[in-house]
């Protein structure tokens, strides 16, 4: 596992001072590109008629009392949504018709008591039981997380392009500015150990690249003490590191492609600010990690548009940034990457995160580029993360795909899904990962696998005596065999699951043949007999036909042994993240069942 920085024998002392830096360094231009900043304009002329919205305190305690994180979520991301748009849309013009509502809801941010979500409230150096942030008076020390850092860029930003604006209005606002970014963020960074940072010995997850990032380039920005610029980079360093040393060689995200934007693509966020920060003397876009880190992404994508693999807390469709991944390919030698992120910029070409503002404003400076033919790997093993994917076409758009996971169930985000397989076909899902609902607290609560959505039991997995799997790290996958020739894989399962089931052994096998079938082939033993329930997800009504088949989607037909019986479930998705992912508020589960102690049951998807 690599600690690139330490590797590398990088350190601060090439940090430049607050004059002598430039930001976006490589840029050639820093210019906006005139169309996407017009889209920007009009959508702050739509915020010019919307009152600054208000973020009461019984608001934020409604996760403390119901556990509901999104009301005040929705209002707070506004609040920053709107932040950025007249921030970007103002430095455009410099026409000042969007300053007025721009200090009006900057001044509102900057007099919130915290920038912590209510969610996160763990992470306050002072926290409390009582729902509301403990931060005021000179002694006590904010909270960082990922929401609070990229608000403190975001301000950063507006410090940066209209700090003369600003000054016309009140020099008050700037001073305001940088003496709540120290006090918020610089200070607690450097004075606290939060568990994102990996200092205290935890393995960090997407919160160490995402904090970071931003929390460089407030640094950057506004701190012109060279001494404290040389601590942050020192700690980010240190830290940065921390991260990657729990990155397996492979470059697998166990967080799933949900969060790469806030994982890999941050650390390489991370890459390019202390790359301006240090005039180019941090430049390690060599290193293979790095390199593996972001292909990653294109590996797990499975259209070429907005699907992607989506296990663990990743909704089905998600959408990255083109102008960063073609940045990320560039920098680290990759074609593949480069190329993805042009296909990504044919999905989304005006990507402005608010939760990576560097990024956001780096990509608007970055003109669209056109996308060549797509094409994909039609066979992939990661090794590390024990996850294989296969298609039929390496047109990702054509024909079958599938993927298997295997690891444990201790995994960043994780779902007890070891063995877990899903199918596509022409880019359209067949047999689905239903992906996680809405965060509530009991998401990242000792309940969290009370969530139904959570458990093997809703996964492509069988169950024994109605005994799934269990979380965990002692709960995975062993013995992986990968065959480069076939691309199939086969595991081990039985440590998935709990003592109770009685396993003896458990190999899950799954291979695309050249004609775009699909076999999984489950080869099962167990200490006595049982009820054996092979459970498969769709998100279309399947059917079973008159020769004992199941009719899915897109004209797929699956057949199983034929000593199994068939059984189709409609059951409620019960959660507005479900629903919204799946479009629809039902999902179904085909149920293949027999009574065994023994034996090799096959499924055929075709």
């Amino acid at each position: 596992m690599a600690r690139i920085f330490r590797e590398r024998k990088c350190n601060a002392d090439h940090v430049l001072s607050y004059g002598d830096f430039k930001l976006y360094s490589d840029m050639a231009s820093t210019a906006f590109v005139p169309d996407k900043a017009e889209r920007i304009v009009k959508r702050a002329e739509e915020h010019l008629a919307v009152t600054v919205p208000i973020l009461p305190a019984t608001l934020f305690l409604e996760f403390l009392k119901n556990g509901n994180r999104s009301n005040f979520e929705s209002i707070c991301f506004k609040r920053r949504t709107m932040l950025l748009d007249l921030a970007i849309a103002e430095a455009h013009e410099r026409k000042g018709r969007f300053i007025n509502k721009l200090v009006d809801i900057l001044w509102a941010t900057l007099e919130e008591s915290t920038w912590v979500l209510p969610a996160h409230m763990s992470n306050f150096p002072t926290h409390n039981e009582f729902g509301l942030p403990a931060a005021f008076g000179e002694g006590r020390l904010h909270g960082v997380d990922i929401f609070s850092a990229p608000t403190a860029a975001n301000i950063a930003l507006i410090y940066d392009l209209l700090r003369e604006e600003l000054d016309t209005v009140s020099p008050v606002i700037t001073e305001k500015i940088k003496y709540t970014l120290r006090d918020r963020i610089i200070k607690p960074y450097l004075n606290c150990q939060f568990w994102w940072t990996g200092e205290n010995g935890s393995t960090p997850n997407n919160w160490c690249p995402w904090s970071t990032s931003n929390i460089l380039f407030v640094t950057a920005v506004i701190e012109d003490d060279l001494y404290t610029r040389k601590r942050v980079v020192s700690k980010a360093l240190r830290s940065l590191d921390c991260f990657t040393a729990g990155y397996p060689d492979d470059g697998g995200c166990d967080e799933g492609p949900g969060y790469w934007g806030g994982a890999g693509a941050s650390y390489f966020d991370c890459l390019e600010i202390l790359y301006d920060m240090t005039g180019g003397d941090i430049n390690v876009y060599d290193h293979p990690l790095v390199k593996a880190i972001g292909e990653y992404i294109v590996k797990f994508n499975i259209d070429g548009a907005r699907r992607f693999i989506n296990f663990a807390d990743c909704a089905p469709s998600c959408t990255h940034d083109g102008a960063l991944i073609r940045r990320f390919g560039e920098k680290c030698g990759s074609e593949m990457l480069a190329a993805f992120g042009d296909t990504m910029n044919e999905v989304a070409d005006l990507n402005m995160p608010r939760g990576h503002i560097y990024r956001a404003v780096k990509n608007l400076m970055t003109e669209k580029r056109c996308a060549d033919k797509i094409t994909a790997d039609k066979k992939i093993w990661f090794p590390d993360l024990k996850v294989m994917i296969a298609r039929e076409s390496s047109n990702p758009k054509r024909g079958m795909f599938v993927a298997m996971k295997g690891g444990n169930n201790n995994e960043s985000h994780n779902h007890n899904d070891v063995g877990n397989v899903v199918v596509y076909y022409n880019g359209n899902p067949v047999l689905i990962d239903t992906g996680a609902g809405r965060y509530t607290k009991k998401t990242f609560s000792a309940q969290r696998y009370e969530l139904w959505f959570m458990q093997s039991h809703y996964h492509n997995l069988p169950t024994f005596n109605g005994i799934g799997e269990m979380q965990g790290a002692a709960y995975r996958s062993a013995d992986e065999l990968y065959d480069s020739e076939s691309g199939g894989v086969t595991m081990q399962l039985k440590n998935a699951y709990l003592p109770e089931a009685d396993i003896i052994s458990y190999k899950r096998s799954t291979v695309l043949e050249e004609n775009g079938t699909v076999h999984i082939t489950d080869d099962i033993e167990l200490g006595s007999e049982k009820d054996i329930d092979f459970r498969f997800l769709t998100c279309a009504a399947p059917q079973i036909t008159k020769d004992g088949s199941v009719l899915l989607t897109e004209g797929i037909t699956m057949t199983a042994s034929p000593a199994l019986s068939i059984e189709i479930e409609e059951f409620p998705a019960d959660d507005p993240g479900i629903e919204n992912a799946w479009k629809s508020k039902v999902l179904w589960m085909i149920h293949f069942r027999t009574r065994a102690a023994k034996g090799k049951f096959e499924f055929t998807v075709k």
